[in-house]
């Protein structure tokens, strides 16, 4: 019923005519020559048109002979030779699994383009005077304020301006479960408000918002191909003319002396029928469309079947630390005074200059001086040393802080020895030219990671980690998480080093990060992997695969149904070519008919499309579920 619901009633009456005067010819209700041959040609013209129009088009203006021309020359040849059922039998099943194909395609599609209707046409801004204007979503500018009504999707990312908000992030996350806001947090686009009335700021404008990247990514996933797809498409070009090739041979051996010309020409016929490959051709993209379709239901954006491919193949991991296996949200545990410096002082300090600063190490600064309630001061002639740390003017004082690394190797100082029970991320504070103390921050482990890491490990694939944090701290992580190898203390061209290095010890490498300095490494990995839902715009970017709600049990779950998906259309491959196969050498021989070519092109093609869909019912079997690590992290 589905189908037939999706075809157009032209098609219907088209197809229906088709087989009625099929089953007439057939059953000898029309015995006239003149009648019969009339009856075929208006039904046949009907019927066939739009095949006829495209293969015209295709031979004339793109000089290329498809597989609309094949039919139309098999018809032709049925038509000479008389066999007006089987000429009209070629063209209604031949349309009958185009349909077929386009309704599972639709299917396939539709578990996709459904998440493009979530980006509302219109907003609601909200003017000084408290008016409200409906407007284009690119026409608001970031700082303004927009209002979204009980039940409407949100248009612009936006900071929440009342106490709390439910919202429905199953298009963004796949996770069905409402999620809770708070004043003050940030409302991605594309969710849908399932409590009341909100208002928020807008952070993102149109172009770099939430439900937008989304839409960028579901077009650059049209655009590339995976190697067996691209093969395919090539393949279709060059097959066509050579399969017309074989069937005029066929044909021209009824010329020879004592030989049947209609028994050679009905062979050639055969040939041209069952050589169709409309069910290579679509059953194996469309394989592919189906994974990409099923990828995108667990809340997974992978930019293309290429990408596919590779995370089948995928033999090794390496990921970033902060922010993607811990939750990069650090709070201070530690603080130790050296010299005449208060802890006052300290932070003060320390709060001027990391207020200037997105880095999560610096949220926790500024988290906890307001906390604490220190004077924010101005901070002046601020540089930021990539990968070391941060140096500026505070009361007319000098302030450097940094890693053990960044007072060492910059500033040139000494570090004493100094013992810690915490295990953490170490700042050093240097005010004019002295070590004035250190301070410890704190992360935690993500839910999702242990579970991840286990999953890979049954998946036979090695983990890494590689971070800028020290070896202590790096190696506390790994422990918990039962992390294969780490590497620590990389700075972000080293980074990039090490990743090239575990790449080439271990063949296709992926590599999963959210930060600008992750971009290089996310472009360099057979398959980068971007945590979107607060990775910067730079990582999402470069990667090839975004993990839209920070879910790292997402990955596993995405190479499964990649391997599922990628045998699944060499299986397509292998069955369509090895029956076509049989039954052409059966054709050349004597041994098949056109009724068999009907069934060995139209049957194998429905029969390799609903191959084609089952990855829409492979999400639930290959979940990974969350769970919590034993031990905290530090």
């Amino acid at each position: 019923m589905g189908m037939l619901a999706s075809m157009s009633l032209q098609l219907k009456l088209r197809l229906g005519t088709g087989l009625v005067t099929m089953v007439l010819l057939l059953t000898g209700v029309v015995t006239n020559f003149w009648l019969a041959l009339g009856l075929t040609l208006v039904v046949y013209l009907w019927v066939s048109y739009p095949v006829l129009i495209d293969a015209w088009r295709y031979l004339v203006i793109r000089h290329r002979m498809s597989e609309q021309f094949l039919m139309t020359v098999a018809t032709f040849g049925a038509l000479g030779l008389q066999d007006f059922p089987e000429a009209l039998a070629v063209m209604v099943f031949y349309l009958i699994g185009e349909a077929f194909e386009d309704y599972a395609s639709q299917r396939s599609h539709n578990e996709i383009a459904s998440l493009v209707k979530l980006k509302p046409s219109k907003v609601r801004l909200l003017h000084d005077d408290g008016s409200e204007e409906l407007v284009a979503p690119r026409k608001v500018k970031i700082g303004q304020r927009i209002r979204v009504l009980a039940g409407e999707a949100v248009a612009l990312d936006g900071s929440l301006l009342g106490a709390s908000a439910s919202v429905d992030m199953s298009a963004l996350t796949g996770e069905s479960e409402p999620a809770l806001f708070t004043c003050g947090q940030e409302v991605p686009s594309g969710v849908i408000n399932m409590g009341q009335v909100i208002e928020l700021t807008v952070t993102r404008d149109n172009k770099n918002s939430s439900i937008t990247r989304l839409i960028n990514l579901i077009e650059d996933a049209a655009a590339n191909k995976s190697k067996p797809e691209a093969l395919i498409t090539r393949f279709a070009v060059y097959y066509t003319p050579i399969v017309v090739g074989c069937a005029v041979l066929l044909a021209l051996v009824g010329l020879l002396p004592n030989e049947d010309a209609a028994n050679w020409l009905t062979r050639a016929l055969v040939f041209l029928v069952v050589s169709c490959p409309c069910a290579l051709v679509l059953s194996v993209p469309l394989s592919f469309f189906g994974g990409l379709g099923a990828m995108s239901k667990t809340g997974v954006m992978v930019k293309g079947s290429i990408h596919i491919e590779a995370l089948s193949k995928l033999k090794a991991i390496a990921l970033d630390k902060t922010g993607t296996i811990t939750q990069g949200k650090f709070a201070v545990s530690d603080i130790k005074c050296l010299g005449s410096v208060s802890e006052t002082e300290l932070m003060t300090a320390l709060y001027a200059l990391e207020s200037l600063t997105t880095h999560p190490i610096g949220v926790a600064i500024v988290n906890y001086g307001e906390e604490q309630g220190l004077p924010l001061k101005e901070a002046t002639a601020v540089q930021e040393i990539t990968g070391y740390g941060l140096q500026g003017e505070v009361d007319g004082k000098t302030v450097a802080v940094g890693k053990a690394r960044f007072i060492t190797d910059k500033l040139g100082l000494t570090l004493p020895e100094l013992p810690s029970d915490k295990v953490g991320t170490e700042l050093f504070v240097v005010i004019d030219g002295e070590l004035a103390g250190r301070v410890t921050l704190s992360d935690s482990v993500k839910e999702s990671a242990l579970p991840f890491f286990d999953a890979m490990h049954d998946l036979g694939i090695k983990t890494y980690m590689i971070t800028g944090d020290k070896k202590e701290v790096a190696a506390n992580i790994a422990a918990q998480c039962h992390i294969s190898a780490f590497y620590a203390e990389q700075l972000p061209e080293d980074k990039l080093t090490t990743f090239k290095t575990i790449k080439e010890q271990n063949g296709v490498t992926a590599y999963v990060g959210d930060g600008i300095n992750d971009a290089p490494t996310l472009a360099t990995a057979d398959v980068g992997i971007a945590m979107g839902q607060f990775g910067s715009a730079a990582a999402v970017e470069a990667a090839d695969v975004v993990v839209m709600n920070d879910d790292l049990t997402k990955i596993p779950t995405t190479i499964k149904l990649a391997q599922q998906t990628y045998h699944l259309a060499l299986q397509n491959m292998v069955l369509v070519i090895a029956v076509k196969a049989l039954i052409l050498l059966l054709g050349a021989l004597g041994y098949a008919n056109i009724w068999l070519a009907i069934l060995g092109d139209v049957g194998l093609c429905v029969l390799a499309v609903l191959n084609a869909m089952r990855p829409l019912g492979w999400v639930k079997t290959n979940q990974v579920a969350p769970r919590a690590p034993k031990l905290d992290a530090a």
